[in-house]
């Protein structure tokens, strides 16, 4: 048993983030964003997001809520399905693959600007005083 796992760690070292995540016999392919705290971040800034703007219907679930107290399971049926249509809507697989590429973009952006500070620094220490 020893050799088999010691193989399928050094099979999951060589996959892919993705790949590990694909995987049906990776344990951390069933934990999901859980185990990838990059993933987590993207799905929090997506339900962040759906939370912005889904903010009245949120509200008007619970103002409807505090005047119903108990009987909100009953009475506030409409406000609690606008709300969670809102949210669905606006948390779809295809909005976390554009935060994820969003999210993509904006670390390649500020790779370039720091490339860019590091060779204008570096241009500046080799010019000296003449500049």
């Amino acid at each position: 048993h020893k050799g088999k796992a010691g193989r399928k760690v050094a099979e999951l070292s060589d996959m892919s983030l993705n790949d590990a995540r694909i995987d049906p016999e990776n344990r951390d392919a069933r934990l999901g964003r859980k185990t990838f705290p990059e993933e987590k971040a993207i799905h929090d800034e997506v339900k962040a997001n759906a939370v912005k703007a889904c903010k009245p219907l949120i509200e008007m679930f619970a103002n409807c809520d505090r005047e119903q107290g108990l009987m909100v399971i009953f009475n506030c049926r409409k406000e609690n399905k606008a709300m969670n249509d809102c949210m669905r809507d606006l948390m779809t697989p295809d909005h976390i693959a554009a935060m994820r590429q969003l999210r993509v973009d904006r670390m390649m952006k500020q790779k370039e600007e720091d490339e860019a500070k590091a060779k204008a620094e570096e241009k500046k220490a080799k010019g000296g005083w003449f500049s």
